[in-house]
């Protein structure tokens, strides 16, 4: 069986060889400027605790974090998307 790192790494080593170059180099070159920039070093590790915030939801209806807890486990999904 192999690990999550050896999985990530066929992904990309399959991403990489099908990519033209200029496109793998634009890449690249955004994980240094973001590397660069010091959001890694902000980033949340394994098992940190979130600060409080509030959001809306589908309905446009504010929801704090808090009141989600107060009700019970909490799972936050991240997704990065384009609408």
């Amino acid at each position: 069986m192999r690990t999550l790192t050896q999985s990530l790494a066929a992904l990309r080593a399959n991403v990489v060889a099908k990519l033209p170059s200029d496109v793998m180099s634009e890449i690249e070159r955004q994980i240094v400027e973001l590397r660069a920039s010091g959001i890694v070093d902000r980033a949340l590790g394994v098992g940190a605790r979130i600060p409080a915030f509030v959001l809306e939801n589908q309905h446009g209806i504010s929801i704090s974090s808090q009141v989600l807890l107060d009700r019970g486990p909490l799972v936050i999904n991240f997704y990065r998307g384009k609408w």
